[in-house]
């Protein structure tokens, strides 16, 4: 069982793919709406589909994540890291704590020319298909 959980704009604002990581995402649970997902929903999610809410019924688009060359997708890697590095801060504590340093570390060790350009999906599509743990922004608290 997974969630999203959406603000009250029902902007999908994090994702959760169990009670732990929910319970993790330092949010007050009861000023947001959180959906139980499937883990096939999920996925698609943590990949980089997009996910639209109405309110009631969760869709999903795809999302244009194209990466024309190194630079874009270090852009990325840097902006994941600067959110890692803020969760870390103040959240030793939490469960995602560990995971989210590993992957980290990942990023900034991962040699972005070893990627062939343009990438015409999202870094966590391409983390799912070459069997690479990741995370996807929404995931970090």
């Amino acid at each position: 069982m997974a969630y999203f959980i959406f603000n009250s704009d029902n902007n999908l604002v994090k994702i959760a793919a169990n009670d732990s990581d929910r319970d993790s995402q330092n949010l007050i649970l009861s000023n947001h709406s959180v959906v139980t997902v499937s883990n096939d929903d999920f996925l698609k999610a943590k990949t980089g589909s997009f996910v639209i809410y109405d309110g009631t019924n969760v869709t999903f688009r795809d999302q244009d994540s194209l990466f024309s060359n190194d630079s874009h997708l270090q852009s990325y890697f840097n902006n994941v890291t600067e959110a890692i590095e803020e969760f870390s801060k103040e959240n030793s504590d939490n469960s995602l704590y560990t995971d989210l340093n590993n992957y980290k570390e990942y990023l900034e060790n991962f040699d972005v020319s070893s990627v062939s350009f343009p990438l015409n999906k999202s870094w966590e599509q391409y983390c799912n298909e070459n069997s690479i743990t990741f995370y996807h922004p929404l995931q970090i608290p």
